[in-house]
This record gives structure tokens, C-alpha cells and sequence, in this order.
């Protein structure tokens, strides 16, 4: 295999392979004898029927399009690897040649972090966030999301109609059914009005309909205070919002370190101009917009233009928190990583080994260890910097920073 690579941009690279000739006929002559072993045709015994007379039957694309294929996934990748590249986004191929006594050429569109280049941070100054009061009508918002949360299904009959805020059970061809919410906004209003038994198409995704039949449809019933602080454990309703207000305290407290952190982390952003992929932002930009989609509203184009600045900040800041980590050395090793496993299996109150192979199934071991090595690069920055603490008759003033569009919940 011959590989060279151009770099059109910091963040965009093509790489233009080519598999020798011979390996590529062998990939076409282990495809016919695959094919061969199992394809049946009148006047030939299973296993004898000539390559040649395939070729005119079923055409040159009946072996080229598999082998074709198959020589893709085995040499794209050892191509990213002999460049030592790490994709940002799907690599995209493109064939260039293939042909009949020829060598397969194809090249490859990757997207890749630029390095980022961190620059001093030794002299950061920044004014610490505003710190937040626990707020009546605060404590209120908690208690209507544990009504919420401890709320009954309670069946409508099937002469009742659709309303704003019921669940609706939807069952699909194939006969696979799943719980919404119908809202007033968005995809879900169109089972607004509608009966057990009708059956309707409505917006599955972008550009896609889907024909549904409502098997059901479910108030909520969400209980009083009284039964709430009963059912929490609490005797009597004030204890309850108590409990929350000190809840809501530590909670404001977390949050008021995490903002700082942030808030150092962005200025070294800014000093470091990082670059980040294009095609990879519209991925991941592509994927929000369906989770809000399935959440029953689409988003607007000041919305979707808001949340893509907040998706590029975001692989922004991680691209320099990896660089301060590499630079200052910030990592966790293994044992490190078992004594944190340890402490919140301990804090689940779980068992140790079970809890370890849940996340090892998951495949979240690493993310512990990431998200472990990455408050320690955020402690560090802390250390390091400046805090001024703010005026308290100061006003807040805006960063300017495009804040993320919520979701809203959906019950499956």
C-alpha cells in the first residue's frame, strides 16, 4: 500500500491511498471462491461454475462492489494509522480508481483537531461568579419537579380525546409501542384531539413520517404536598422544602465553583484561537436538533445558530483542557482509578466488583478517568489564577457567551 498525505486546512487533510495490484486481484479471487461455494445455477455443480461466465451472467459490479468494500475497510484504516491521525469526524472516502488490471486508488477526506497550541496562563485574572440565594419560589420549582416525579398514570376512557400533558401510548407497524407526551408546540401536537383507536401519520424525524395508531391515552395525576412529603419520608411539608433549601445550598455552592472553573477555562480558550472541525460541529449539531425533535419541539434557526456556537465552545474547551493536562502532566493512574471506583461504589452504597464490571460493560471506566483528570486541570487553573470576588451591588454583566437551548423531557 502507497499513502500521501496533503493538508488542505489545520482542521482538514486528504490522504490518497493505493492497494498494489496483486493484492487487489487476490481480493477479487477470494470473493469469487466465497460466492462460487454457495451460488447454485442450473447445469453446474455447486462450487464449479466459472469466474468468467459470473462476470457476463451477473456483471464485473457482482464481485467489485463486495471486494471493493472490503478493501476499503481494511486499508482506510491502516492509512489513518500509518499517518498517525486521529479522525474528528467519519472519514469520508472517495474511489478514485478501480478498474481491471489496475491498482485500487481511493482517497480519504478527514477531518482532525488542529494541536493546540496553549499559551501562558500564569498571569489569569477573572471575577468570580455571582453567588446565588435559595429563592422561594426556587424551592417551589423543586417541589412541583418531585410532584412530577411521583406522579400516577391514571387511564382516560376511550371516548376522552388527547389534551396538552397526557401520554399517549403509540403503536407502530411492526406492532413496537412506546410512551409521548403530547405537548401544545411541536411534532406531538398533532395528537392533540385525537381518540384510542385513530390512526395517524406524524413527523418521525426530519424529512421522515411515520403512521402511528394511539393504543391509549393517560392523565397525570400529580399528588398534593401533603402525600408528597409523606411518600419522601418527611412528616409534615415543611420539613420537606427545608431539606430542599439546604439541597439547593450545596447544589448553588457546586455550582458556583464549576462557574469559576469555566469561566478560567474560557479565557484560556480565547487566548489559544482554537480551530475546531466544521463538519463535525454540523454532526453533532444535526444529532441535538433530534433530541429536542423527539422532545416535541424543533428548534428555530436563532435557537440552532445559538446552539452551535455552544457545541464549538465546547470542543473547544475540551481540546484545551487536553492540552493542559498533557502540558502539566495531570493524569490518573490505574490505581487511582480503582480507589475512585471504590469511593463511589461506597457512595452508592453497591457492591465493588458489580459496580466495576457496570462500568466496564458500559464502557465508562475511561470516562471516570477523564472526568477525574479534567477537574484536576480545572483545580490547577484555579490555583494559578486571580480571583477578584464581585462588588456585591455589582451588577452581573453578560459574557456573551450563546447559552444552550433545554430540551424538553419526553417520557419513553
Amino acid at each position: 500500500m502507497k499513502t500521501t498525505m496533503q493538508e488542505k486546512s489545520k482542521t482538514q487533510c486528504v490522504i490518497q491511498v493505493e492497494v498494489p495490484l496483486d493484492v487487489v486481484e487476490q481480493k477479487l479471487e477470494e470473493m469469487y471462491r466465497r460466492v462460487v461455494r454457495t451460488l447454485e445455477l442450473p447445469g453446474f455443480r455447486k462450487g464449479h461454475i466459472p469466474r468468467a461466465f459470473l462476470l457476463v451472467r451477473f456483471g464485473k459490479d457482482f464481485l467489485y462492489e463486495d471486494s471493493k468494500a472490503e478493501l476499503l475497510e481494511t486499508y482506510l484504516p491502516q492509512a489513518l494509522s500509518e499517518h498517525k491521525i486521529e479522525p474528528a469526524s467519519r472519514p469520508e472516502p472517495r474511489i478514485v480508481e478501480f478498474e481491471a488490471g489496475k491498482p485500487f486508488r481511493f482517497e480519504i477526506d478527514v477531518e482532525v483537531f488542529p494541536e493546540v497550541e496553549v499559551p501562558d496562563y500564569s498571569d489569569l485574572k477573572v471575577e468570580a461568579p455571582s453567588k446565588r440565594r435559595v429563592t422561594p419560589k426556587e424551592v417551589d420549582r423543586v417541589v412541583e419537579e418531585l410532584r412530577v416525579e411521583h406522579a400516577t398514570l391514571v387511564p382516560k376512557p376511550r371516548t376522552a380525546v388527547v389534551e396538552a400533558d397526557d401520554v399517549i401510548v403509540i403503536r407502530q407497524r411492526g406492532g413496537q409501542t412506546r410512551e409521548i407526551q403530547a405537548r401544545s408546540e411541536g411534532w406531538t401536537a398533532s395528537l392533540l384531539g385525537k381518540r384510542t383507536g385513530e390512526t395517524l401519520e406524524i413527523d418521525a424525524s426530519e424529512g421522515s413520517k411515520l403512521k402511528v395508531t394511539i393504543d391509549g391515552i393517560k392523565r397525570i395525576e400529580l399528588p398534593d404536598r401533603k402525600e408528597l412529603a409523606k411518600t419522601l419520608g418527611h412528616k409534615d411539608t415543611k420539613s420537606m422544602e427545608e431539606d430542599i433549601r439546604e439541597k439547593l445550598k450545596e447544589r448553588h455552592k457546586q455550582d458556583h465553583e464549576q462557574e469559576l472553573r469555566i469561566a478560567l477555562l474560557d479565557a484560556v480558550v480565547e487566548r489559544s484561537q482554537v480551530k475546531v472541525p466544521a463538519r463535525l460541529v454540523d454532526d453533532l449539531l444535526k444529532e441535538e436538533r433530534e433530541v429536542f425533535r423527539k422532545g416535541g419541539r424543533e428548534l428555530s434557526e436563532e435557537e440552532s445558530a445559538k446552539l452551535r456556537e455552544v457545541i464549538e465552545q465546547r470542543l473547544k474547551r475540551d481540546r484545551v483542557l487536553q492540552a493542559i493536562k498533557k502540558k502539566e502532566k495531570i493524569e490518573i493512574s490505574d490505581k487511582q482509578l480503582e480507589e475512585l471506583i471504590q469511593q463511589e461504589a461506597e457512595r452508592r452504597g453497591t457492591n465493588l466488583v458489580k459496580f466495576k464490571a457496570l462500568l466496564e460493560r458500559e464502557g465508562r471506566l475511561e470516562g471516570l478517568r477523564q472526568d477525574r483528570e479534567n477537574q484536576q486541570a480545572l483545580d490547577f487553573l484555579v490555583e494559578k489564577a486571580e480571583v477578584i470576588e464581585r462588588s456585591p451591588n455589582k451588577p452581573k454583566q453578560a459574557r456573551g457567551k450563546a447559552r444552550d437551548p433545554q430540551p424538553e423531557e419526553q417520557e419513553d
